[in-house]
């Protein structure tokens, strides 16, 4: 067995996961470690069978029409003056910045370089430099660009850290972890060989997650009836070839993934996308696609990015959905979630309508001060009684209905269920009311007349931050009540901020005119059909049915630690190195247990392991995103700094043992 990190005196740091997140922290550790390390050598070793800096979801072998969901100028690895943190401020490019200023040559060269890191193969060198000179700053980039510049984001906090400090990469996966008699950590790799460590960090970032009952039965109805399903996973990873040209294809999802799914079915299999010569979009197809039949619970798409500028004040920080507020909602352990208004015993009253309550300050803010023509009395004066009143009261209902006109009001029951109460006789009239729908939305994230959408994407994203750090602090400690009204929230906030780009859902008008999206509604419900050998799909839209002999469930995996995919968490699990948590309302999804704020993972015992430290979706603790939008003062640099800091301490205090 090939064994690594056993230098006498030299401590050394692993971490499991070559993402984001691990690329976050080593620029912390690289930011720190002057201050905090007081001389001498150290080891870090990086375990990932994808390249370091973007890890799998980022790797630089996908599709050019695999976009990130963030423009270039709102995606960077660096801190700036707004994020407090106790160690140094290190600035360093937006992903815009970094394309403009290193050049269309750095991007291929980091592209390159990764594919051939993992591969151990030159690769003919991917078409990178035209995507990076193009590039704009609210341009949405290739998810390989975005690889490109991770890879260079690791590569420069390497190349910070001292000479005596080394990073060793290892293309292999962590499959066992164990405490050696002298405390060390031993990581088992799928290679047959084995590194041993004083800390390890586990940042495996979005893993796959497992198939529950109804998912297993419908992957042995497709087998037995020669169909095919596909469930949640991550779309860009799968095999689509079993879905042939023409197929009726059920799609059960309107999100992100189906967005992917989308694209590969159609600029995936030839077909091509252009506009006529009054900018609406068309496409052409190849005759290598399927029809997508496509519904959700909620029956539309996710809002898509807005990119309209706010023409009069900014929102600035959350005022209502305070992190002190939404815990002393919490506090009160009733619920009130956006699907009701109504308070439920066990649940937690306050959280949506604190959320609401800022989502409406960011927009009316700016429909007084960015077009005051449309509304009836000034911002002030609106202001200071919108701030003493609670979001459900009637007060408010009357203080807007007698200051802005109906058009202009703002709905977020209708925003949020726009197809709640509505039916349809036949698929040709819902395809119809969904092409309205969709592009009246494209038009608000567009247009300047819409910019008030602008100011309440900005309130939103300043009230998710300070939900984010209710989870991180109180995570462990909320009932399952109040954990189902945080996901409801955190849901909402998916669908309002975490859209496609607007041309993508362009792209979903022109393939329903072209006939190869059709739309199935909300309330979609899809069974296996033994009589007849197919799916069938039925929803609350339409009083037909649909049926195909394919089914895809358009989402990604819940993580699932305890019978997912990642062999080491399974395995840390059943020998009691760790335990789980399983997700409330969510099925087969569990979460490794973690601390909160010091992100340490909790053995069987109960007891927090000292070297031992777990950050991402997957585990609690520390559950943000992977990138950061510039001057937001974001938790997911605080978290990076603050272990960066901690784990230089105990392996300065390491080496001295």
């Amino acid at each position: 067995m090939t064994e690594t990190g056993q230098f006498p005196g030299t401590p050394s740091l692993a971490f499991v996961g070559a993402g984001p997140r691990t690329t976050g922290i080593l620029e912390r550790i690289a930011a720190n470690f002057d201050s905090l390390w007081p001389g001498g050598p150290l080891r870090i070793d990086v375990v990932d069978p994808f390249p370091p800096g973007g890890g799998r979801i980022w790797r630089p072998d996908q599709p050019v029409w695999m976009l990130m969901n963030s423009r270039a100028r709102d995606v960077t690895m660096f801190t700036d003056e707004s994020v407090a943190c106790a160690g140094p401020v290190t600035p360093g490019p937006t992903l815009f910045a970094w394309a403009a200023r290193h050049g269309a040559a750095a991007a291929e060269q980091e592209a390159v370089a990764a594919v051939e890191t993992a591969t151990g193969q030159r690769p003919a060198a991917p078409s990178l430099a035209a995507e990076a000179r193009s590039l704009a700053p609210d341009s949405f980039p290739s998810r390989r660009l975005a690889g490109a510049y991770l890879a260079w984001c690791f590569r420069r906090a390497r190349e910070a850290l001292p000479a005596d400090v080394e990073v060793h990469d290892h293309r292999a996966a962590a499959v066992r972890l164990s405490d050696e008699p002298d405390g060390r950590q031993r990581i088992s790799l799928s290679d047959g060989g084995s590194l041993l460590a004083d800390v390890v960090v586990l940042a495996q970032g979005n893993l796959d997650g497992s198939m529950d009952t109804a998912q297993r039965g419908h992957a042995a109805f497709a087998a037995r009836y020669g169909g095919a399903h596909l469930p949640p996973g991550c779309t860009a990873d799968v095999d689509l070839t079993a879905f042939p040209p023409g197929a009726d294809v059920l799609v059960s999802g309107l999100g992100l993934a189906f967005v992917d799914l989308m694209s590969l079915m159609s600029e995936g299999r030839g077909g091509r996308f252009t506009r006529d010569g009054g900018g609406t979009m068309r496409y052409q197809p190849s005759g290598a696609e399927p029809v997508l039949w496509v519904g959700s619970r909620r029956g539309v798409p996710y809002l898509p990015k807005t990119g309209v500028r706010l023409r009069g004040e900014d929102p600035g920080p959350a005022r209502f959905a305070t992190v002190e507020a939404f815990k002393a909602a919490l506090s009160r352990d009733a619920d009130e979630g956006p699907a009701s208004g109504t308070s439920a015993p066990g649940t937690a009253p306050g959280l949506w309508a604190l959320t609401a309550k800022e989502i409406g300050w960011g927009y009316y803010r700016e429909l007084f001060t960015g077009h005051p023509e449309r509304t009836g009395t000034s911002w002030a004066a609106f202001a200071r009684v919108y701030a003493e009143l609670d979001w459900d009261s009637p007060e408010l209902h009357s203080l807007i209905h007698g200051s802005v006109r109906a058009a202009d009001r703002l709905a977020l029951d209708t925003l949020r269920a726009p197809l709640s109460g509505r039916s349809f006789p036949a698929g040709r009239e819902l395809d119809a009311w969904m092409r309205r729908h969709v592009g009246a939305t494209v038009d608000r994230a567009t247009l300047p007349a819409h910019s008030a959408w602008a100011g309440a994407a900005r309130s939103l994203f300043e009230a998710g931050n300070q939900l984010a750090e209710v989870l991180v602090s109180d995570g462990d400690g909320l009932t399952p009540g109040a954990e189902r009204a945080l996901g409801r929230i955190s849901e909402f906030n998916s669908f309002f901020s975490s859209g496609p780009p607007p041309f993508r859902l362009e792209q979903l008008l022109a393939l329903s005119r072209a006939g190869l999206v059709r739309f199935l509604g909300a309330g979609l419900r899809v069974r296996a059909d033994a009589s007849a050998g197919t799916f069938t799909a039925t929803s609350d839209s339409l009083s037909t049915e649909r049926r195909g002999t394919c089914f895809v469930e358009a989402r990604l995996a819940a993580p699932d630690v305890l019978h997912g995919g990642d062999r080491l968490l399974r395995t840390m699990i059943a020998e009691g190195r760790a335990t789980a948590r399983r997700s409330p309302g969510a099925r087969n999804a569990s979460r490794l247990v973690a601390g909160e704020g010091d992100y340490r993972v909790t053995e069987a015992s109960g007891r927090p392991h000292p070297r031992r430290y777990a950050l991402g979706a997957f585990a609690t603790g520390g559950s943000l995103g992977s990138f950061s939008v510039p001057g937001t003062n974001s938790p997911f640099f605080r978290q990076n700094d603050a272990l960066g800091r901690r784990l230089i301490r105990q392996l300065h205090a390491a080496a001295r043992s």
